[in-house]
């Protein structure tokens, strides 16, 4: 099958799966009181961050070593043992952040936890080429997604986590039955100090973006937490045409004979950054133009603060995501030290915005200050640095 004829299951699997993310925020916050929201978004927010650990750390680093040792594949019992990390870090943190009962919680932590599983699943689909496999998967995803939501009268957390479990267990259980089992698998040894390089960075990602939503709902932020959270589920568009480009690169990368020489994959990486920021500049202006002009609010989230948190996380989706392209075509080709080292710069800024924020004006303006902060200094420290090694890679290789 031809490059050309490959790329398109991977951005409609985008597609459906933002859609599949995006449809229990937007309920939710249509249903929802404003506290119970907050809750439950932040709840949400740390299934992404399990989900996206475990993809930093095993997942798509597996994937590039396929560059080297075509097929070989993540292991089950490492998808087991992720899941079980998982659930370790989502139940406490049902139980904590929405004080509902020990055993309610291990049910929504549980279910919580089931995306982690079918992430491995797309990654053994893709490492086979089935892209195809990904696309129906996730499309199926958001399909359970809506007829689950249907029948849930109380809009409470748990019934929503149910809704992200049942969605996510049944399309992973579809690809592992019509994907063949692989023949080969790559022990975690062969790409362990790739891995290691990724999860720091996915670390300090969360640290610098994560973590400080979490913390500063504990200090009454949470009108602006709500209405960043919410502003993150309606730029599900950028989400995914950027998810789709960095999984389309790796997954190119990994298995296309035609992108096999240095030049190739930095080319691609260049039109994929300026296609990404142009349609992320026209999406976040169109949003911003759209809730300032209609007064559009949702029961769980003002009008003013869903305003803010467009212009703070849309800043930061465009310079972030735009040098964010930069990072993945540098770890495909092998430069991992040095992308986790821009994150490290990029993380002592960003602190410094939430900090001197939170001195100047409290929680709110810490949120503001952390976003500008963070998106302001992306393209600054990453794009010298994939110059930097550009010009190194395509000379020598």
């Amino acid at each position: 099958m031809s490059r050309r004829l490959r790329v398109p299951p991977l951005t409609l699997a985008q597609a459906f799966a933002s859609a599949a993310g995006a449809i229990p925020m937007v309920v939710g916050a249509a249903r929802m009181p404003a506290s119970e929201f907050a809750a439950f978004s932040v709840l949400v927010l740390v299934v992404i961050m399990a989900v996206g650990g475990v993809r930093a750390a095993l997942l798509q680093p597996a994937l590039i070593h396929q560059r080297v040792a075509v097929g070989a594949l993540v292991r089950a019992r490492y998808a087991w043992t992720a899941f079980a990390s998982a659930l370790l870090v989502l139940v406490p943190a049902a139980w904590l952040l929405t004080m509902m009962p020990v055993a309610e919680a291990a049910v929504a932590g549980t279910a919580g936890a089931m995306p982690v599983l079918y992430e491995w699943a797309r990654y053994r689909s893709i490492g086979s080429s089935r892209r195809w496999l990904v696309a129906g998967a996730d499309g199926l995803r958001a399909v359970l997604t809506l007829i689950t939501l249907v029948p849930l009268i109380p809009a409470v957390t748990s019934s929503f986590m149910l809704v992200i479990g049942v969605s996510t267990a049944v399309p992973a259980i579809v690809i592992l039955t019509l994907c063949p089992r692989p023949s080969t698998f790559a022990p975690y040894r062969a790409y362990r100090a790739a891995a290691g390089w990724q999860a720091i960075d996915f670390a300090i990602g969360q640290f610098i973006v994560s973590v400080p939503l979490i913390v500063l709902a504990g200090v009454g932020a949470d009108r602006l937490i709500a209405g960043a959270r919410l502003a993150q589920t309606l730029l599900g568009p950028l989400n995914l045409a950027f998810s789709a480009a960095s999984t389309n690169i790796i997954a190119d990368g990994a298995t296309d004979s035609a992108h096999a020489r240095a030049a190739a994959v930095i080319s691609r990486g260049w039109r994929a950054s300026w296609q990404l920021v142009t349609l992320a500049t026209a999406v976040v202006g169109g949003l911003v133009l759209f809730v300032w002009a209609s007064g559009f609010s949702l029961r769980g989230v003002d009008h003013d603060f869903l305003l803010w948190g467009l212009i703070f996380v849309g800043s930061a989706t465009v310079l972030s995501g735009w040098a964010g392209i930069h990072g993945i075509v540098l770890r495909v080709l092998g430069h991992q030290s040095s992308v986790t080292a821009v994150r490290v710069g990029i993380a002592a800024i960003t602190t410094a915005g939430f900090l001197i924020g939170f001195a100047v004006g409290g929680g709110e303006a810490s949120l503001a200050a952390g976003f500008i902060a963070n998106g302001v200094s992306a393209p600054l420290l990453f794009v010298p640095v994939a110059l930097a090694h550009y010009r190194r890679d395509i000379r020598e290789r």
